[in-house]
């Protein structure tokens, strides 16, 4: 068996040694070249949040690369590529990326230039995919990530770019599961995250009555209370000319159920009502008991009263309730009179009288 084996491997080498072989060489327009050549560079810089530091960071991140770029004789600027508070772990909302990508595969940039793998990409997939994809173009786009010493056309870039987008990606998981490992310990101490809210006035970490918006938020929570649908409760508002929480004409369906349903109005405080599930998807899904939520009665000053409050929620989601949603209805007002909901043939109607809507 020895020998035999010995044999296989001297007549292996022999017919190695017997056989000239001559190389043709790859054609110079498939050669993946990283030397000093003309390059048309697409810089990219990233911040994720718009903090001052971040602003700073943001644009001397641009005036680097102008200089830098400016300095190189092989090198042109096409453009500084750049997204302000912005994460890098979903490719979606960065506008600038995906501008750069665009412009990449029509040949306008030929080298993408960035600082490191964590300000190109923070998601594995995306950035991996992203550089094969830029790397298969013809002719193919390199990008150059400085900090790392990595040009994804160099023939050893594969295995190192898998390594540096993996540790990224594992960066960034593990500050979220800090971060919302702090907000849900101070849930938990009953320190719930202050936000603007229609109808209140934020003080420091308390919401005080805004005297002209609150009353609006009774008039809705009275309307429905009356049996008023959504789209009359939606003319109503705009009969009388008061603008929409973002100061438009017209209020959406949507603001005012979210006004009816949040229990911040009745005074109360209920936090993690929602959390994000999938850190790169960044969508938020409603806690239908996932996870634990934390609740504060009579936190801020209320708008409506929790029997007011409830009763709203019941009528919300009963059956009745969907009779109202219709728009089959007409409205008849006069100058300088309020109106009510009269019922004519088993369909609401208005009429010209004194009410609770404001002067």
């Amino acid at each position: 068996m020895g020998s035999s084996r010995e044999e296989r491997r001297r007549r292996f080498h022999e017919d190695l040694d017997a056989h000239e072989v001559r190389v043709i060489p790859a054609k110079e327009e498939y050669c993946i070249d990283i030397r000093e050549k003309d390059e048309l560079v697409g810089a990219y810089c990233r911040v994720s949040t718009m903090s001052d530091d971040q602003v700073e960071s943001y644009d001397l991140q641009r005036q680097e690369y102008e200089d830098k770029i400016a300095q190189n004789k092989h090198w042109t600027l096409v453009d500084v590529y750049a997204d302000e508070g912005i994460s890098a772990t979903s490719m979606k909302k960065r506008k600038d990326f995906n501008r750069l990508i665009g412009d990449c595969k029509t040949g306008r940039v030929s080298l993408v230039l960035t600082k490191s793998v964590t300000r190109f990409a923070r998601n594995t997939v995306d950035c991996v995919s992203t550089c094969r994809m830029l790397k298969n173009l013809n002719p193919p786009v390199g990008v150059l990530f400085e900090a790392d010493g990595l040009h994804t056309l160099a023939s050893n870039s594969e295995l190192q770019l898998n390594l540096l987008s993996t540790l990224a990606q594992s960066e960034s998981e593990t500050k979220s599961l800090a971060v919302k490992w702090g907000i849900r310990k101070r849930f938990a101490r009953g320190i719930p995250r202050i936000v603007d809210l229609y109808g209140y006035l934020r003080e420091g970490r308390d919401l005080a009555e805004d005297p002209v918006t609150s009353h609006v938020v009774r008039m809705i929570y009275g309307w429905v209370l009356m049996r008023y649908s959504i789209s009359e409760i939606r003319d109503l508002l705009h009969i009388y000319h008061i603008p929409s929480p973002q100061g438009k004409e017209f209020w959406s369906h949507a603001t005012i159920l979210y006004i009816l349903s949040n229990e911040r109005y009745a005074g109360n405080v209920t936090m993690q009502k929602t959390f994000v599930q999938d850190l790169f998807s960044h969508k938020s899904v409603k806690n239908r008991g996932q996870l634990p939520k934390y609740e504060i009665i009579d936190y801020h000053p209320k708008l409506v009263s929790e029997t007011d409050w409830i009763e709203v929620q019941r009528i919300l989601f009963s059956t009745v309730w969907t009779g109202f949603l219709r728009t089959d209805y007409s409205i008849t007002i006069e100058p300088n009179l309020r109106v009510y909901p009269v019922e004519i043939g088993g369909k609401h109607r208005y009429a010209a009288s004194k009410s609770i809507v404001p002067s």
